[in-house]
C-alpha cells in the first residue's frame, strides 16, 4: 500500500487539531511529496520525537520513538486552493500558506511512546520514512505491505500503552538498506542544516546535477545569501575539507588580468611558479576515489574571460577514454620539470613526481569541482554569453528571513558522510553517450528548449547544441536526485536561458512578454493592452503560487519597462 508521511512539528500540531475535524491537510507550494498519490492511499502523522536532536544519522535516530501517531484513509486527490484561509495560522493572517490540499476520512489517533526501532511496532521502511519527513520537512510517499493493526483499527491496543499485548522480545530491525542519491543528498541537506544553514531542498539537488553535468557551477545572488558558505557545508558534508585538502577556497582579486595567479607561470630565472589551482589538480590526480572542490570566492571581481579563459578551454575538451573522463594537458612537461616545490603537501610531490617520471602532462582531473561565486553590483564585472554557455548558473535570490526558525533541533552534532567519487561520477560527456540511455529524456527536453528557441530567436539570444547537449546531461542527473519535471525545466530555463537576456532593444520587452505568456503555468499572466500592466507585472512578482521563472521574468519584464533596459542580473 502508498502512505503519505508527515512529521509534524510543534507549530503544526494546532493545525493538526484542526485538521482532525475538517478532514483536510495542505502543504506549502513545492513542499508536496515528490510522488504522487491518490484517493484510497493512506496518509500516516508522527510527531514528538523523544531523541536529543531530529538531525541525528540513522543509526542515533532509530533507536528512540515517537509519541503521536495517526493514520486516515485519502479520499480527494491534490489540488491547489489559493483563495481560502483554512487552517487557524492562515486565518489569523488571513493568508493561505497550504494551497496544495487534500481531504482525508477515518482519522485514528494514538498516544503513547512507539518505538521507531521495533518491527512489531512501525516497518523500517516507515519508521526511515518519518526521519526523512522530520528532517526534510517535506511528505515522503512509501510503499509498506500494511499499516500496523494497532494504528489502524480503534479497538487495537497501542503497542506501549498495553505492553502484555507485545511478544516478549521486539522483532528484529531489518537491516539499513543502501542509500539511493535522493536519500544521500538528504543526509547533505541535514547535515547543512544542523550547522544552522537551511538551503531548499531543490537548490541543494540542482547543484548536485549540475556538478555531475560539468565540473563548473557559478552560484549567483545577493552578498550574505550564503554562496560560499554552500559550497563549503556541501564539501565537508561530502568529507572534502579545508585540513584534509579536498576543499580550497580561492578568492579572486579585482587585478587578475592572465590565467598566472591561477594556473602559473614562467619566472625570469625559467622556473614555473604554480598557481593557486595547481595544488588541487595535483592532489586530486594522487586520490582519484576522492572528490576535490575549489570555490573561487567572487569570481567576477576581475574579468572572468582573462583569467579564466584557459580553464575553460580545458573543460570542453572532456571526453571518455576507457571509463575515465579526460581532458587536453592542462600542465605540460615543461611546467612539470620546472615547477617550484615549495608548500606543496606530500600528496602533490607525489603526483609531480610521478608524472615527471613518466615524462606525461597532466589532464583537469575528473573528481575536481570548481564552484564560483558572484555578486552584481558596481564593484563586479559582467559574463560574456561565452562564460554562460559554459557553466551552470544557480542564482540565490529567493530569501525566507524566517526559514528555520521553527526548528525543533538542539547543538548536536551531525556527522559528514564520506563519500567517493563514484556518487558525482558522470554517466556521460557527449550526447550520444546519452541516448544509448535516456533516448526519452533528451528528446523531451530538447523539444521544451526547441520551443522556447523560436521566441529567444526573434531577439538574438538562441541557444545552441552545447546548451541543449547540457540542459540533457542535467535533467538526467537532476531526475535521479528527485527533483520533478516542472523543477527540472524551471532549472533549465533560469541557469541555461535567462542568463542570456539582456539589453534596451524593444524586440527584448516582446521576448519577455511572449516568454511569461509560454510559461506562466496556473497563474494568470496580465495582457499587454490592460490599462492596468504594470500593476499587474507587480502583483504576479509577488505572487508566492507563480513560479521562480514567472516572478523573474515579471522581474525583468518590469524593470524595462521602467528603465529601457532590463538583465537576468537586475532581479
Amino acid at each position: 500500500m502508498k502512505v503519505v508521511v508527515v512529521y509534524l512539528g510543534r507549530a503544526s500540531l494546532s493545525n493538526f487539531a484542526h485538521s482532525t475535524q475538517s478532514g483536510v491537510w495542505g502543504f506549502k507550494n513545492k513542499k508536496q511529496p515528490d510522488d504522487e498519490f491518490a484517493p484510497g492511499d493512506s496518509i500516516f502523522f508522527a510527531s514528538g520525537y523523544t531523541g536529543n536532536n531530529i538531525r541525528w544519522p540513522e543509526e542515533q535516530w532509530l533507536p528512540h520513538h515517537v509519541t503521536l501517531a495517526a493514520s486516515a484513509q485519502i479520499t480527494s486527490p491534490l489540488k491547489r486552493e489559493n483563495n481560502t484561509p483554512h487552517w487557524p495560522d492562515e486565518v489569523a493572517e488571513n493568508k493561505v500558506h497550504y494551497p496544495q490540499r487534500f481531504t482525508f476520512t477515518n482519522l485514528q489517533r494514538k498516544d503513547g511512546r512507539f518505538a521507531l526501532n521495533d518491527g512489531n511496532t512501525f516497518p523500517l521502511e516507515l519508521s526511515l520514512a518519518i526521519r526523512k519527513a522530520a528532517i526534510g520537512g517535506k511528505a515522503q510517499v512509501v510503499e509498506i505491505p500494511a499499516l500496523p493493526a494497532w494504528l489502524i483499527d480503534s479497538n487495537a491496543p497501542s503497542p506501549r500503552l498495553d505492553p502484555s499485548a507485545l511478544p516478549s522480545k521486539p522483532a528484529p530491525p531489518k537491516p539499513i538498506p543502501q542509500r539511493s542519491i535522493g536519500d544521500t543528498l538528504l543526509e547533505i541537506e541535514n547535515y547543512i542544516a544542523s550547522r544552522g544553514f537551511v538551503f531548499p531542498n531543490r537548490v541543494l539537488r540542482a547543484f548536485y546535477a549540475s556538478l555531475r553535468s560539468k565540473p563548473f557551477v557559478i552560484l549567483a545572488g545577493n552578498s550574505g545569501t550564503g554562496k560560499s558558505r554552500l559550497i563549503r557545508l556541501f564539501a565537508e558534508a561530502s568529507g572534502a575539507t579545508v585540513t584534509n585538502g579536498r576543499f580550497t577556497m580561492i578568492p579572486v582579486r579585482p587585478d587578475w588580468n592572465d590565467s598566472s595567479e591561477l594556473l602559473g607561470y614562467f619566472d625570469l630565472n625559467g622556473d614555473f611558479n604554480p598557481g593557486q589551482l595547481i595544488a588541487p589538480i595535483l592532489m586530486a590526480q594522487q586520490n582519484p576515489e576522492k572528490p576535490f572542490f575549489v570555490c573561487l570566492d567572487e569570481m567576477n571581481l576581475a574579468k572572468v574571460e582573462h583569467y579564466f579563459s584557459d580553464f575553460l578551454s580545458i573543460v570542453e575538451s572532456r571526453r571518455c577514454s576507457q571509463d575515465r573522463i579526460v581532458t587536453d594537458p592542462i600542465l605540460h612537461e615543461a611546467q612539470l620539470n620546472k615547477m617550484k616545490v615549495d608548500g606543496l603537501r606530500p600528496e602533490a610531490h607525489a603526483t609531480l613526481s610521478r608524472f615527471r617520471s613518466a615524462n606525461q602532462p597532466i589532464s583537469l582531473p575528473e573528481n575536481l569541482f570548481i564552484v564560483g561565486t558572484v555578486n552584481m553590483d558596481e564593484t563586479t564585472q559582467p559574463f560574456s554569453r561565452k562564460v554562460l554557455d559554459r557553466a551552470h548558473t544557480l542564482e540565490f535570490n529567493d530569501i525566507d528571513l524566517l526559514q528555520g526558525l521553527d526548528e525543533e533541533v538542539t547543538a548536536a552534532e551531525v556527522p559528514a558522510l564520506d563519500l567517493d567519487q563514484a556518487f558525482f561520477k558522470p554517466e556521460f560527456t557527449c550526447l550520444n553517450d546519452v541516448l544509448s540511455k535516456h533516448r526519452e529524456k533528451a528528446k523531451e527536453i530538447a523539444t521544451f528548449i526547441e520551443d522556447l528557441n523560436g521566441e529567444l530567436a526573434s531577439a538574438g539570444f538562441e541557444v545552441g547544441y552545447r546548451v541543449r547537449d547540457e540542459a540533457i546531461s542535467f535533467a538526467v542527473y537532476a531526475d535521479q536526485a528527485g527533483l520533478s519535471a516542472e523543477e527540472v525545466n524551471e532549472a533549465i530555463v533560469l541557469q541555461k536561458i535567462l542568463p542570456r537576456v539582456q539589453g534596451s532593444s524593444p524586440r527584448v520587452g516582446k521576448l519577455l512578454y511572449s516568454l511569461l505568456q509560454k510559461l506562466k503555468g496556473d497563474v494568470g499572466a496580465p495582457q499587454l493592452e490592460d490599462p492596468n500592466f504594470d500593476q499587474r507585472l507587480a502583483e504576479l512578482r509577488s505572487n508566492g503560487n507563480a513560479s521562480s521563472i514567472v516572478r523573474k521574468i515579471t522581474g525583468m519584464l518590469l524593470i524595462f519597462r521602467e528603465e529601457n533596459f532590463t538583465s537576468f542580473w537586475l532581479v
